[in-house]
């Protein structure tokens, strides 16, 4: 199969996927902004509907899987010193340890 080609127009959730948005972009941008604003819309909905505060484990992990892949790829893909891209996956997998201890212990 042949290697597709990077369009320049790919909008900016793809190349987040990808890996192609700068490490500080993918973790505090997405990560951090998208997350909080994403977090308070999900919790606004589940209120207002009237479903469980369980319920909205049902869209914080697609959420999170999303934002792990993002920011691992630009982890991989960052130029600069090694240690925010290994500090930028030591936090993913904390926030991953702790999202599963509070999923677990109904948190």
């Amino acid at each position: 199969m042949a290697k597709r080609k990077k369009s320049q127009n790919e909008n900016f959730f793809v190349r987040f996927w990808n890996g192609d948005l700068s490490l500080p972009m993918s973790y505090w941008g997405v990560g951090v902004g998208i997350g909080i604003i994403f977090g308070f819309l999900v919790g606004a909905f589940t209120i207002s509907v009237g479903m469980s505060e369980d319920a909205m484990w049902g869209f914080f992990i697609p959420f999170q899987i999303y934002t792990v892949v993002g920011i691992w790829r630009s982890a991989d893909k960052y130029k600069g010193a090694k240690f925010w891209a290994i500090l930028a996956k030591v936090a993913v997998v904390f926030g991953i340890v702790s999202n599963l201890f509070s999923m677990i212990a109904g948190v």
